[in-house]
């Protein structure tokens, strides 16, 4: 009989957790949310960065594609919040420029005009957020950007196009890319993420 009771007071006793047992379990919960939290902060700035890179890699791969289908130059220009496609006679034209040129080529549709044999495109990626800049081939500083100076990569119909590297730099990280002239694919790319 006494060994009955000697059990049931061990069981008793062993039925709840000690408050030093609570404590580190709250520690290692606390350990893990911290470090996911992290894992998670740094995820979304590199997702971003490679959300930008990526679309900049597509932009000058249409760039090549459409030069070298329509047999004609198109440029991508790079502006300090935006990276435009158009052919290369529309480079570097601001937004009413373009506006004027769209609108005089509907008017001399509309006047009985023959009708190109391609219709321009022309597309355009933000870097709203960014501050951009380029190196251009056999430079090895970057040229930041400034509103009144775009700088235009040009894509010819032979599907070479101008090696060029771009540098995208936001508050929580910057990416580098370095594009190969005859596929205009990233062909280096180097990236830091802050948080």
């Amino acid at each position: 009989m006494m060994t009955r009771s000697h059990s049931l007071m061990k069981l008793r006793h062993r039925r709840g957790f000690t408050l030093l047992e609570m404590v580190i379990v709250l520690a290692l919960i606390g350990l893990a949310m911290g470090g996911a939290m992290a894992l998670f902060i740094s995820t979304s700035a590199e997702r971003r960065l490679k959300g930008t890179s990526g679309d900049l890699e597509l932009l000058a791969k249409r760039a090549r594609a459409v030069s070298m289908v329509q047999q004609t130059p198109y440029a991508i220009t790079i502006y300090e919040q935006s990276a435009r496609l158009s052919p290369l006679v529309e480079a570097g034209y601001t937004d009413d420029q373009l506006r004027e040129r769209q609108d005089f080529e509907a008017a001399a549709l509309e006047s009985g005009s023959r009708a190109p044999k391609f219709s321009p495109v022309r597309e355009t990626v933000s870097l709203q957020g960014y501050a951009v800049a380029v190196r251009r081939w056999g430079s090895n500083n970057w040229m930041p950007m400034l509103r009144s100076d775009p700088q235009v990569w040009r894509f010819d119909p032979n599907g070479i196009c101008e090696p060029m590297g771009i540098r995208a730099e936001y508050e929580d990280g910057w990416i580098e890319m370095e594009f190969h002239p005859l596929n205009a694919s990233i062909r280096d790319r180097s990236m830091e993420a802050k948080r």
